[in-house]
């Protein structure tokens, strides 16, 4: 089955200060994919150039099998988008006034689906632009982006802005738009707890460098944090280690769990404790593992 999008060896450059890339990944249908990463990393540049809002210095962006700009209608009819701020047409008093909007432009523009979100986010449609709070305006978005049944939704920082119980229905209603099975979804968070309830692969970004693309359950399994009564040199350089820390016991960090394991039995120096590791942590991990700085100095969106 063709992916629904391929990212391939793209580039963006801001002058000196910031290059976004090389990103390489692609998405199948079916799937739900996270994408992960510091404040000014480029998720939201990425998003843009989805959407060819942005344009990549290098390389090339296909949806569905199709590229921009001579494919451009197409591709946007069969994808939601969510930015990360919302920009609304300064002619809209109303919500009415977005939706006569959208509905022209989405020839699957379902009336009685919009209807339900709105009621899924108790939203009035007489709600009016001026002086809508940022969490409604997050909510509406949603309603927008799904109401014409796409094939694509690109969020980006979905929950921003909601409260809980607003987060909550969204997590759920992304969940039963993936139903069908044909539906694909890409969104960034910096929320780990959505990535652990939502998605099926993750990828890390950081300051620009992609980190790598992983399965999260694969990812859960294989990231463990074990415990061992006496520290060695030698375990330092056992498979997928990647921290040793302590003198007694030790604790050991590692990207292999059944590797490290046999090799620390081989050793004579059994686990006494296992624990699984968070996405932040992991994700910490990997920017050591690849060089980066958690302090270093931030790029674009």
């Amino acid at each position: 089955m063709e992916p629904v999008l391929t990212v391939s060896d793209v580039r963006k450059h801001y002058d000196n200060r910031f290059v976004l890339g090389p990103l390489n990944f692609s998405l199948e249908p079916g799937y739900i994919t996270a994408v992960v990463g510091p404040n000014g990393s480029g998720k939201s540049t990425l998003f843009r150039m989805l959407m060819s809002l942005a344009y990549p210095d290098e390389g090339s962006i296909r949806l569905f099998g199709r590229s921009y700009p001579e494919n451009g209608v197409e591709i946007k009819r069969r994808t939601g988008y969510v930015p990360e701020l919302s920009e609304w047409d300064d002619s809209w008093r109303t919500v009415k006034d977005a939706v006569r909007f959208y509905s022209h432009w989405y020839p699957n523009w379902q009336k009685d689906r919009f209807q339900e979100l709105m009621q899924l986010y108790s939203l009035d449609p007489k709600l009016r632009f001026k002086g809508m709070s940022k969490g409604v305006r997050r909510k509406l978005s949603i309603a927008l982006a799904m109401a014409h049944d796409p094939d694509l939704l690109l969020l980006d920082e979905p929950s921003s802005g909601l409260d809980p119980f607003a987060s909550r229905a969204m997590v759920e209603d992304i969940h039963r738009f993936m139903e069908s099975g044909s539906k694909s979804v890409l969104m960034a968070t910096h929320i780990m707890d959505e990535v652990k309830k939502l998605a099926d692969y993750v990828i890390f970004i950081c300051y620009g460098q992609q980190l790598g693309m992983y399965e999260k359950d694969v990812l859960l399994d294989e990231w463990k944090a074990v415990w061992v009564e006496r520290s060695s040199d030698r375990s330092k350089q056992f498979p997928g280690v990647m921290e040793s820390s302590g003198s007694g016991p030790v604790r050991i960090v590692t990207s292999s769990f059944e590797e490290t394991r046999q090799a620390l039995a081989e050793e004579g120096n059994p686990i006494i404790k296992t624990e699984s590791l968070e996405l932040d942590e992991i994700f910490y991990h990997l920017m050591n593992k690849h060089g980066v700085s958690a302090g270093k100095e931030r790029g674009a969106g």
